[in-house]
């Protein structure tokens, strides 16, 4: 080959190669701009979330079911109230409702199983740092 063919050659090779160079860093660079942008936008609404009190209406709702759980039985324990329960029994196709009134104060297995996700949600979220 002559010089010249070969100074041809490099010289297109060297121009590929650095086109293709510049045309992958304009897309990480674009890549990387679409993510600041998208990491600004989540703060934005992540703050804008924080100033509406979704804070305090979780402890509200934390408050509301840990004194349903803990501490309102312990109040209508004093109290002569009662919760009326039916049982039904049957025969031959026919049912016979009995009504008992019970004292005491009624928990809900709702109640229950949502007080066991909050537990487990502040001792899971505690555990990161």
């Amino acid at each position: 080959m002559t010089p010249e063919v070969l100074s041809l050659l490099g010289g297109g090779f060297a121009g590929f190669t650095f086109r293709l160079i510049g045309s992958l860093v304009e897309a990480q660079q674009a890549n990387v701009a679409a993510l600041i942008s998208k990491q600004e936008a989540a703060d934005s609404s992540a703050d804008r979330a924080q100033a509406r009190g979704g804070v305090w209406v979780r402890r509200g709702i934390v408050a509301t079911i840990l004194f349903a759980v803990v501490i309102a039985p312990f109040i209508l324990a004093f109290f002569s109230t009662g919760v009326t329960v039916g049982s039904e029994t049957g025969l031959f196709g026919i049912n016979f409702t009995n009504w008992k009134t019970l004292d005491g104060f009624v928990i809900l297995p709702e109640i229950k199983q949502t007080l066991i996700a909050i537990v487990g949600y502040y001792f899971g979220s505690s555990q990161i740092k």
